[in-house]
């Protein structure tokens, strides 16, 4: 395939590497081989990735799942070439992963080679935080390897049998997928700030009201409860790997508030903050 590669950063037991497509028409790819098990964050563009009696319809907020062994090939839909996250896992760390997710039925089924599952706000979240903590260096191996660790897990404990989401059909991807692209950018970049659903619209080239239908059908969640998990999430890593008061984690996290966050906390991890600190120090 036509692609620019990069390694964005190596441990002991994966590689997160950058991949871009260069190919500009609608075309399916030779036949590649899948050496490794990965999981690629789709992060602009739309393609089919053909495998063994599927095509998995991939775009912005999807995950790919892929087991090492198979053959596979892309069919490109979009104009806009591809780009994806790519988290690709040592042999030595995929065996040793197997012995605590060989139940699933992904890697008891040799037909199934590969999945997409729809991520959630969360779990983009954690992509989005791990390729900021590589790009800036400003994170430690172990926190990095925790995040990659929790991305997996999340990722793993979601997998189903892959059903295409028929609302989400040709002609609105072709129309609106780089309106969720732009959308989702500017809110992981900006969700400390105070934003407004017309910052965020304005910023997509759409009216406020046909942006929030279009957000709804492409995550299944509102604006606003996107960017609330996101608040929430960037709130929970800091009581977990920081000592910054919780007053200063919840204005950094974006909330006005000690008692908005402290409510939307509890409501979410079913105790509040401070608690949940002591929890995670204690284990």
């Amino acid at each position: 395939m036509d692609a620019d590669i990069h390694t964005l950063y190596e441990s002991d037991f994966y590689r997160i590497m950058d991949f871009k497509c260069r190919c500009t028409d609608c075309r399916t790819s030779k036949p590649e081989y899948s050496t490794a098990f990965c999981i690629s964050f789709v992060r602009k563009g739309n393609f089919l990735f053909n495998v063994f009696r599927r095509s998995l319809d991939s775009y912005n907020g999807c995950v790919l799942v892929t087991k090492p062994g198979y053959e596979r090939t892309v069919t490109h839909t979009h104009a806009i070439p591809d780009e994806c996250t790519i988290f690709e896992f040592k042999t030595d760390f995929f065996n040793a992963l197997l012995e605590h997710y060989g139940g699933i039925p992904f890697f008891q089924d040799n037909d199934w080679h590969s999945t997409l599952i729809k991520t959630s706000a969360e779990t983009e979240f954690l992509h989005f935080h791990i390729i900021k903590l590589v790009l800036t260096r400003s994170g430690s191996k172990l926190q990095i390897d925790n995040g990659v660790i929790e991305v997996m897990e999340k990722v793993l404990g979601n997998i189903t049998d892959y059903k295409p989401d028929n609302r989400i059909n040709a002609r609105l991807k072709q129309n609106h997928l780089i309106t969720i692209e732009r959308a989702k950018e500017y809110i992981a970049n900006h969700f400390t700030d105070d934003i407004s659903l017309m910052q965020i619209a304005e910023y997509c080239y759409v009216s406020p009201f046909h942006f929030s239908r279009l957000f709804k059908t492409f995550t299944s969640v509102s604006p606003h409860q996107f960017l609330l998990t996101i608040r929430l999430k960037n709130a929970e890593l800091l009581l977990r790997n920081t000592a910054h008061p919780v007053a200063d984690i919840a204005f950094s996290s974006g909330f006005n508030s000690v008692e908005h966050f402290t409510a939307a906390f509890k409501q979410k991890y079913d105790c509040p903050p401070a608690a949940y600190r002591q929890q995670h120090v204690t284990a």
